[in-house]
């Protein structure tokens, strides 16, 4: 089955439950624009509505200038460092969701980690992660304590092999999952991401000059948390404290068990410890201000 036929009916109801327009989607949903008329008198066709045109990319908005550089990590000089959360939703975990456990792909004890020490953060979000958890999705938008930035629509990798994630299979498909992304996080926090991220790190040179094309700048990491697969929060929150220094990256993950389910209990170590050692936890925007 084509991929626009899978993606088609789960997004409708994204989109749908987010308060946007997915009429940009119509056409791959219904195969094609024909219409079939009954027989009888003819009569003429009612007006043809003109298509929306798209939003007007984020540096003619905000005087927001995105490059194809790969951003790892943000200036020395200063105490800041960034710490983001991906909120990873695939189409698989959605269906597990749907089945009945609610709980996969959000870890709400990290937020109240964050809240609770007044910890700035940065949420990088897939367009599927609302459908599965639309209350916390907007909780997390309503908060200024966060900024939500684009991590793709399913969590699918732009680059084989990377981490048994299935692969985007063209470039009008890597387009489509970095729009349809940016249109959901629209509809939460009323207007588009300027930071992308890719699933699993994975891309090639010519990914990097499409999301600036479309955009949104490219960023990365300088720290891995080792949330993804280290089950002792102790080993988690060393190894972010190992690497961490001023202007640094940390990724780590929002999704909590069985995935990541160290998170919250490392930042009980690492918020504090970041915080003896001068450093303050920022926005990824403000970060990359310098």
């Amino acid at each position: 089955m084509p991929r626009a036929a899978v993606l088609a009916p789960l997004l409708a109801a994204l989109l749908a439950a987010c308060g946007s327009s997915g009429a940009k989607h119509s056409s791959a949903a219904h195969g094609g624009s024909m219409v079939v008329l009954p027989t009888g008198p003819t009569r003429p066709p009612p007006p043809v509505k003109p298509a929306a045109p798209r939003r007007a990319p984020h540096r003619a908005v905000h005087g927001f200038h995105p490059t194809s550089t790969l951003i790892t990590h943000g200036p020395r000089s200063g105490r800041d460092v960034a710490l983001t959360f991906d909120a990873d939703m695939t189409q698989a975990m959605l269906a597990a969701v749907r089945s009945g456990r609610r709980s996969i792909g959000y870890d709400p004890e990290i937020v109240r980690e964050l809240r609770a020490s007044h910890t700035p953060a940065t949420i990088f979000m897939t367009g599927l992660w609302p459908t599965a958890h639309p209350g916390p999705a907007r909780d997390l938008a309503n908060d200024p304590l966060f900024e939500i930035e684009n991590h793709t629509y399913d969590h699918s990798a732009f680059a084989p092999p990377c981490y048994g994630l299935p692969t985007v299979p063209s470039a009008a498909d890597k387009t489509k999952e970095i729009q349809s992304a940016a249109d959901v996080i629209d509809g939460l926090i009323g207007s588009q991401p300027r930071y992308f991220r890719f699933p699993g790190g994975c891309h090639s040179a010519s990914d990097l000059n499409l999301v600036a094309s479309l955009g949104e700048q490219p960023v990365q990491w300088d720290v891995i948390s080792g949330d993804a697969y280290l089950r002792d929060p102790a080993a988690v929150a060393r190894q972010t404290l190992a690497g961490v220094r001023p202007g640094s990256i940390v990724v780590m993950h929002l999704v909590g068990a069985p995935n990541a389910p160290a998170t919250a209990g490392a930042l009980r170590t690492v918020l504090p410890t970041l915080r003896q050692r001068g450093l303050k936890p920022v926005k990824l925007a403000r970060l990359l201000r310098g």
